[in-house]
């Protein structure tokens, strides 16, 4: 886990600005996708039973594949049966997320898919944001799902930076993401 992972200043502006953060979800929308490993760093850290922090989303076979197609660092999540593991809400957030201050979760410990949030590795292999950019921020927080970063920037070099970030610290996160969900998927 050495180098910088994707989160800076800009998260704890993120919800003053545009009203609501990552971390915050609307009825209905689930959080992080956690793997095997992820739940073992919570609990080693936490001390917490599992069942405290983490929620199932029960997909079809269909909805399954479809996700591990669309996003490739999750190849071979669902080898043991199609239960999404997710981050539990309480209060329309995460059940780590402190209102005014961010996540309750050391970095080292939080889910890797949560250090590696906006960034994502599409089927073509090139990195990009999850979102889309609404180039307003009135409109952001009207339209919802955004982030403030991704608004900011003029372009990915400028993201990065945002987030404290480089290029090479998020490829090291997608390796490790892809390595647990191996694992995850072999159980």
């Amino acid at each position: 886990m050495s180098g910088p992972s994707p989160q800076g200043p800009v998260c704890a502006r993120c919800p003053v600005v545009l009203g609501t953060s990552c971390c915050e979800v609307k009825e209905g929308e689930h959080l992080a996708t956690l793997t095997r490993a992820d739940v073992e760093r919570i609990t080693a850290h936490t001390g917490l039973a599992p069942r405290r922090f983490l929620a199932e989303e029960y997909l079809s076979e269909v909805e399954a594949a479809d996700y591990e197609a669309r996003r490739p660092l999750y190849r071979g999540y669902f080898r043991r049966g199609p239960v999404r593991l997710t981050l539990a809400t309480r209060a329309g957030a995460c059940v780590f997320h402190e209102k005014g201050r961010g996540c309750g979760l050391p970095a080292d410990v939080r889910p890797v898919a949560c250090r590696l949030y906006p960034f994502e590795r599409w089927p073509d292999g090139s990195w990009s944001v999850q979102m889309g950019r609404y180039g307003d921020l009135a409109e952001a927080r009207a339209g919802g799902g955004a982030c403030l970063a991704v608004e900011e920037a003029e372009g990915m070099e400028e993201v990065l930076a945002a987030f404290g970030t480089n290029r090479e610290a998020v490829e090291r996160l997608g390796e490790q993401l892809t390595e647990e969900t191996r694992a995850h998927g072999r159980g």
